[in-house]
């Protein structure tokens, strides 16, 4: 037994000094995965009893030595040559694998593995590992390796590691898991009490890693998939209310991503921010109307204003607003923004009155709508018009005055479609289709070209 510790410290020896050649590196791992899988998969190395002597001794050193080997083993990961990487990864995920069967999956074990397959920044390991955590014991231990690595790499030189990380923690997929643990919130068995590490696992690493550095686009990414991805399964949302709140501040792309998200814990979650419609309606500029999410704002701005709670000030002060700005924007934004003022009314037959103007009322002469205003309370947008639709009539696009006429007529309760497919290229190709004939062109070709005719005009 002696003998057999001498020649597995030897081979460890040979793993873990960087002189010796890649050759000589994955053939002392191959070894050791051939020793200690034989081990793993009988469960030999961790049962005690009924053993004394030297036979003892040596199952207790090999299974202190485990955390060596596997140690030394996952440090390769990261080396410089493939083949050693390749070598070093499929050994540990193999030692893994073979502790599920006999005892628990270990939690530091598994973190050490994952930060090395992070900090290797190779995206074909991150790949791989992510399709292997499908069981619970893989998900929890995965999670909390994750929420250990983001809180250690959490200073801005660790920037470009917060795209593997997104990789590996969006596929740890718990809905199953996280609609179990509402039901089984009172049962006590160790199944309910599995289900709710998991979540709470879930919950704390997802806050974990919104603190580290990112770049741009993946802030835009995860503010995209925030609302429908993570708030769902979180048993408290709230905790991301600094985060949401810090992005929606920030206005443009940022503020604009994270409103779906801030608003779901307004409506759901009972989150007290008074300063979400206001900070709304500032979003609403001429540029905005020009960029490629203007569609996905406004469809956002039609789930918003659909509460019959709302003051009518702030509907109608949304309302002309957009329409103001509907005055220098593509016709097929127009569009949109005339079936949301659609809607307004429908939902809020308050807003009518802005359309509804006679030509006698003092709001047709003389505006008096404050554009600049930042609070809808100070726009006096109730006792405006909204003589932009009336404007809008006279579009030089056949589909904008289409749209804008709808609304002199009666309206029913049934809302409309935003249309929000409904690009250039769609309106590009109906305008084409009123064409039923040819203009009209030369019907003689001419053969010469006498430039005295144009000599007044044209210098040959």
């Amino acid at each position: 037994w002696y003998q057999r510790r001498v020649r597995v410290s030897r081979v460890l020896d040979l793993v873990t000094e960087s002189s010796n050649p890649d050759i000589l590196v994955i053939a002392a791992i191959a070894s050791l995965r051939k020793i200690y899988d034989k081990f793993l998969t009988n469960s030999w190395m961790f049962e005690v009893s009924g053993e004394s002597g030297e036979v003892l001794e040596y199952r207790v050193w090999m299974r202190e030595t485990y955390d060596e080997v596997f140690s030394a083993i996952s440090e390769k990961i990261t080396a410089t040559s493939p083949q050693v990487q390749e070598s070093a990864y499929s050994t540990i995920l193999a030692f893994l694998q073979a502790e599920t069967v006999f005892i628990k999956l270990s939690r530091d074990r598994t973190a050490i593995f994952i930060e090395h397959v992070l900090t290797s920044k190779s995206l074909d390991f991150v790949t791989r590992l992510s399709h292997e955590i499908s069981d619970l014991d893989w998900k929890y231990a995965a999670l909390r390796g994750i929420e250990r690595f983001s809180k250690k790499y959490s200073t801005d030189k660790s920037m470009e590691l917060a795209p593997l990380v997104y990789q590996l923690l969006s596929s740890i997929d718990i809905s199953e898991i996280s609609s179990q643990d509402h039901q089984e919130k009172k049962r006590k068995t160790d199944a309910s009490k599995t289900i709710f590490h998991i979540c709470k696992a879930f919950n704390s690493t997802w806050i974990q890693f919104l603190k580290m550095p990112k770049s741009r686009e993946l802030y835009h990414e995860i503010l995209t998939n925030l609302h429908e991805n993570v708030i769902p399964h979180m048993q408290n949302p709230k905790l991301l209310i600094d985060f949401l709140v810090d992005s929606y501040d920030l206005g443009g792309t940022s503020g604009l991503l994270a409103l779906n998200s801030l608003f779901i814990l307004i409506t759901k979650y009972n989150l007290d921010y008074p300063s979400f419609y206001p900070k709304l309606y500032k979003m609403l500029t001429p540029d905005l109307f020009h960029t490629p999410y203007v569609s996905r704002f406004i469809a956002m701005l039609d789930t918003f204003l659909k509460s019959s709670l709302l003051p009518a000030y702030l509907v109608a002060a949304f309302a002309k607003r957009v329409a103001r700005h509907a005055l220098q924007a593509p016709p097929h934004v127009i569009i949109i923004v005339l079936r949301l003022i659609t809607n307004l009314m429908k939902l809020h037959p308050s807003v009518k009155r802005l359309v509804h103007r006679g030509p006698d009322h003092p709001a047709v002469h003389a505006d008096p709508f404050q554009p600049d205003a930042e609070d809808p309370a100070e726009s006096a947008a109730l006792e405006s018009s909204l003589w932009e639709l009336e404007v809008l009539t006279e579009h030089c696009c056949p589909a904008v005055p289409a749209v804008a006429r709808t609304l002199r007529k009666p309206m029913d309760e049934i809302l409309v479609e935003l249309g929000l497919t409904r690009g250039h290229d769609v309106l590009f190709k109906e305008y084409m289709k009123m064409w039923k004939k040819d203009p009209p062109l030369e019907f003689n070709e001419p053969l010469t070209f006498d430039q005295s005719e144009y000599a007044d005009v044209f210098t040959f």
